[in-house]
């Protein structure tokens, strides 16, 4: 037997159960066939197999991202960059609102993506008022950083059917002046307005595509979309991509709702489940939201904000509701996930699958919570106790970690995201971004998990840092785990398959601040390099 691919002379992380460290790697077609020392592997050298030295550089399983937005990260890299240099302020918005609005034909839609208020000049959300000076004959939609606000215009609003008149939806709600709606959408008051901004099918196409390339020259070759595909044109738009072989991530793909109205309800009735699908593309968890942002703030809290007494988030479901759409997607084959960042969140849907598994015995589950981010100790052995798997975001203490400290007090930002506690007690975490709420790269939120710094210089709970191997675990085996693929991705052992990263360096060598900027020299996917740096 010859090898097609042999990697020689590295540090690999194999990420087996025992956290080896090999020399060497070979590969048959989509298979890893062989681990271990240089002199284990050259035999395996044939006439036609291609053999990479990677002279002391790491080789690791290919990233998973366990929780991102294809669809939103796509589309971001074509809307106006509120994060850019320069963009920190609404004026520098609004001009580049109305220079785009020079160029688009009137009614055409202006997108803007990431923007933060607590760090605008002017220290509040752009309104409707400044959008209809700079470009009143075009519906204009900016998205907050944390995908859970927006600011529209007038014309966008009027796209909606959204008037002064519009009540307060259940599980959001809208900035008013005396009676007027000004344009600032939270939560689920912003549904109709993303839903009349939805890109269309060509566009989402051509997002996904987008997002496939940043991610696999980021090193990542598998992700798990939490909410954008199934249920919207973008599904049927992700099956053309693959079709075309214009896509090459690994998509385990969230049905996502927000209220029984949402259109991704119909896969509860529609007799599939889970698993549905194949290694390049299948239907993950069903997903509910639950609460607010992290740093919106509108995270559903059992105690008021410390930046203010008054408010302590949104809630969007009732126990009794939440329990009832759970145990329903339980009984019917489905992983149920719930986007839940606040403890009050966090504990409501503990206890809605508690029941959900007490109502209905089924084995081998592994029900997720996604953020999972105010997570104190009484809910961390819950957490461990029910075998949740936590989708976490190490990534955002680097942009958002000072705001937790002020919005919610550092009592609660030091358990925020405890991976180290919950690893520590058994919980299998697993890394994710997020994306395009912060960056994609897996290498920042190894960084980040390392190092929980925030861009000021501070640390939300040092005690929560994790190791190097742990960090690696979480954006490798752990995401595998998260999806039911551990058996045949997620670590580097013979038998697997071939999903792979090269780094430009030893990863154990560098600096921990510098592991976000430590370029990918190569990602492979089934044994087919599909970049080189």
């Amino acid at each position: 037997m010859s090898a097609d691919l042999i990697f020689l002379g590295g540090t690999v992380h194999t990420v087996n159960p025992r956290d080896e460290i090999a020399q060497a790697v070979a590969v048959e077609g989509d298979r890893i066939v062989a681990v271990g020392r240089d002199d284990d592997i050259k035999p395996l050298k044939g006439p036609k197999t291609r053999v990479v030295e990677l002279r002391g550089r790491s080789l690791l399983p290919g990233f998973i991202d366990a929780h991102c937005h294809l669809a939103g990260l796509g589309m971001a890299f074509v809307s106006i960059d509120c994060k850019a240099p320069g963009m920190q302020s609404i004026e520098a918005l609004k001009k580049a609102v109305y220079e785009q609005a020079q160029t688009a034909p009137p009614g055409t839609w202006i997108r803007g993506r990431g923007y933060d208020q607590s760090r605008l000049a002017e220290r509040r959300h752009p309104n409707r008022r400044d959008w209809d000076d700079v470009a009143p004959n075009h519906p204009v939609i900016f998205t907050r950083t944390c995908g859970h606000i927006a600011s529209v215009s007038s014309t966008a609003l009027a796209r909606a059917g959204i008037t002064d008149q519009t009540p307060h939806p259940s599980g959001g709600r809208y900035d008013r002046d005396g009676g007027r709606n000004l344009g600032v959408a939270y939560e689920t008051a912003q549904t109709p307005l993303q839903f009349a901004a939805m890109p269309t099918s060509d566009e989402y196409r051509e997002a996904l595509v987008r997002a496939d390339q940043a991610y696999i020259a980021a090193g990542a070759t598998s992700v798990h979309d939490a909410g954008g595909l199934v249920g919207l044109p973008a599904f049927s738009a992700c099956q053309e991509v693959f079709e075309q072989s214009r896509m090459r991530l690994r998509v385990y793909a969230f049905a996502t709702v927000n209220s029984r109205q949402h259109p991704a309800m119909g896969v509860l009735e529609a007799g599939v489940r889970t698993g549905l699908g194949d290694r390049l593309l299948r239907l993950g968890a069903f997903k509910v939201m639950t609460d607010g942002s992290s740093s919106g703030p509108t995270a559903a809290t059992r105690e008021p904000y410390t930046c203010d007494e008054h408010d302590s988030g949104i809630l969007y479901w009732q126990q009794e509701d939440l329990e009832d759409l759970l145990g329903t997607a339980h009984r019917r084959g489905f992983q149920c996930t719930v986007h839940a960042v606040g403890d009050r969140a966090i504990e409501q849907t503990l206890t809605a699958i508690e029941r959900a598994q007490h109502a209905f015995r089924r084995d081998g589950i592994r029900h997720r919570i996604e953020h999972c981010g105010i997570c104190p100790p009484d809910l961390q052995q819950r957490v461990a106790g029910l075998g949740i798997v936590p989708a976490m975001q190490p990534a955002f203490f680097w942009e958002f970690g000072d705001g937790y400290i002020r919005n919610y007090g550092r009592h609660r930002a030091d358990v925020m995201f405890p991976a180290r506690s919950l690893l520590a007690r058994g919980v299998r975490v697993a890394g994710s971004s997020d994306a395009p709420v912060t960056h994609y790269a897996p290498l920042f939120g190894i960084e980040q998990a390392l190092t929980r710094k925030t861009s000021d210089g501070d640390v939300c709970g040092p005690a929560e840092k994790v190791e190097l191997a742990a960090a690696i675990r979480m954006h490798t085996r752990h995401g595998a785990y998260a999806s039911f693929e551990e058996g045949w991705k997620g670590s580097i052992e013979i038998g697997k398959v071939a999903d792979l990263c090269v780094l430009a360096d030893d990863i154990a060598r560098m600096p921990v601040t510098r592991l976000r900027d430590l370029p990918i020299d190569m990602t492979v996917l089934g044994g087919t390099v599909l970049f080189e740096g």
